[in-house]
């Protein structure tokens, strides 16, 4: 017999996904701290264009508490956070990408960290912020070896050059004039979601557009 929620709630208590405070129930949105907070992104600072990607859209800056969210939702097995996260960027894709795309897929990891971590957090937040859009997310890229974290590669060059040539496009068929959303978790300098959007153009693409769930705060001169 299942528990009552309340008990379950007492014997777990729920947690905000975004910043982990204590909450009064179960949730899948920012709680009221969480809204009030200064890491969501407006305006030009949510918008970010691309070489391979005509632009890319962001919910929020890369910084506690969505840096330590997103590190709970990739390496501590929190994927029910993407049921939170897809709402929220599902709304700055209606925002600043309204009728743009035809289909939406994700940047894929490699299949030996698919059986490492046991999901794809890509795959999770694209399927919830389809979900968000009354879409669908389909897959569209493959990743065809592992590489080292982008996060542990300091400079932009190293980050190209890790990525370069890693993603295919299996069945280009589906990919031939079509306006794509791509969607990952997190934009740093742009090289992983190029790499994934110059596939999809060379597989015939006929535009690539992005969105990602947070962004890195750029760096002071």
């Amino acid at each position: 017999m299942a528990l009552p929620q309340f008990l379950l709630n007492l014997l777990f208590p729920p947690r905000c996904p975004f910043c982990d405070r204590p909450v009064e129930a179960v949730v899948s949105a920012p709680c009221p701290h969480c809204l009030g907070s200064d890491v969501w992104l407006e305006g030009t600072q949510a918008v970010v264009t691309g070489e391979a990607f005509a632009r890319c859209v962001c919910a929020g800056w890369y910084r506690e508490p969505l840096r330590a969210s997103l590190r709970r939702f990739k390496f501590s097995g929190r994927r029910d956070y993407a049921k939170a996260y897809g709402p929220v960027l599902a709304q700055a894709v209606r925002t600043y990408l309204p009728g743009t795309y035809d289909l939406i897929t994700w940047v894929p990891v490699s299949p030996e960290t698919l059986r490492r971590r046991g999901y794809d957090q890509a795959q999770l937040l694209a399927q919830e912020t389809a979900r968000a859009l009354a879409a669908q997310a389909v897959p569209l890229l493959e990743k065809t070896r592992d590489t080292p974290p982008q996060s542990s590669l300091t400079q932009g060059r190293q980050r190209r050059a890790n990525v370069a040539g890693v993603y295919t496009a299996p069945h280009p068929a589906q990919v031939a004039g079509q306006r794509i959303l791509l969607l990952d978790d997190i934009l740093t300098t742009g090289a992983t979601l190029n790499e994934a959007a110059r596939t999809l153009r060379q597989a015939g693409a006929r535009q690539v557009v992005a969105a990602a769930f947070c962004r890195t705060p750029p760096k002071n001169p």
